[in-house]
């Protein structure tokens, strides 16, 4: 079972007892309904049995009447067609695809839990979510007409959606990892959101180590970096006889580094006797380097 499915299983359950927000998880599991100007019944498609039988069991009692349900399979999937004959519902649809119409203008909560239950019933229709292991995307699978709408009422959650539109099919869609934490907590999701979370935790240490490494992997770089470079004007400096005429200082630290090409400077500052300081061995190879270049 796949982790969309598991979200929808665990929201298919959640009991929602209050009439008003029985009423707004019935509208939600219509946002993606299509209105049949042949057969003038609302048309709902559902790819979970599960789902297609709670949007039964709701929009039975909602509207007073029980739609028809046709099971048919398409390219290897099985589908589950609700068609609902009910003025009530017909007139609900067709208001969300009014011009210039809002959400807040529809949609009538009474209470805090009804944009959770209109939520919960738009996953149920038409969303679907990855399994936060591999990417975060939640994404609301939609009638074109009906996106500005349900973008809407995203919208006025505090969660602004972008717009996808592939094979003929548009969606709106989320990437954000907390975003989808917070949408999956408001549907009533908790063993998803614990999934989502703990996700989240794994990728933040994997980050964590990458970056650790990366920069102990760019360190060792710079330091092989200088050191091959200390060696060069070492050995023109001794070609060239001129490191006799270096001051005594200067002279044991290029013997050091010369006698130890793969020692650190931590390494090379305790060869000194008496120890110098790390920012004094910094200065003592930027005067032979120098001295090198003067070649």
């Amino acid at each position: 079972m796949s982790f969309a499915e598991r979200v929808r299983q665990e929201l298919i359950a959640v009991v929602t007892k209050p009439n008003c927000c029985r009423r707004s998880l019935a509208e939600g599991l219509l946002a993606a309904a299509n209105f049949d100007a042949e057969s003038k019944c609302v048309l709902i498609r559902y790819n979970q049995e599960e789902g297609a039988g709670l949007a039964e069991e709701v929009l039975s009692h909602q509207f007073g009447k029980r739609p028809d349900v046709l099971k048919f399979g398409k390219c290897g999937h099985s589908y589950w067609d609700l068609s609902l004959n009910s003025p009530a519902c017909k007139k609900f649809v067709r208001s969300m695809d009014a011009e210039e119409v809002s959400a807040d203008d529809v949609l009538s909560f009474a209470c805090d839990g009804c944009s959770s239950a209109f939520l919960r019933g738009l996953f149920l229709a038409c969303g679907t979510v990855n399994d936060p292991h591999k990417s975060f995307h939640m994404e609301f699978k939609l009638p074109a007409h009906r996106v500005p709408f349900v973008s809407d009422f995203l919208t006025s959650l505090g969660y602004p959606p972008r717009v996808i539109s592939r094979n003929g099919i548009t969606g709106l869609y989320y990437k954000d990892g907390a975003t989808i934490e917070d949408l999956i907590t408001l549907m009533g999701a908790g063993q998803g959101l614990f999934e989502v979370i703990n996700s989240r935790i794994e990728r933040d240490i994997r980050n964590n180590e990458n970056r650790a490494t990366n920069c102990v992997a760019r360190n060792i770089e710079k330091t092989i970096a200088a050191a091959t470079k200390q060696m060069e004007a070492i050995n023109r400096l001794m070609e060239s006889g001129k490191l006799e005429s270096l001051p005594e200082s200067l002279k044991e630290t290029a013997r050091l580094r010369y006698a130890n090409p793969d020692a650190s400077l931590d390494e090379l500052v305790s060869l000194h006797l008496p120890i110098i300081s790390r920012s004094g061995l910094n200065h003592r190879l930027k005067k032979i380097v120098d001295a090198a270049d003067e070649l």
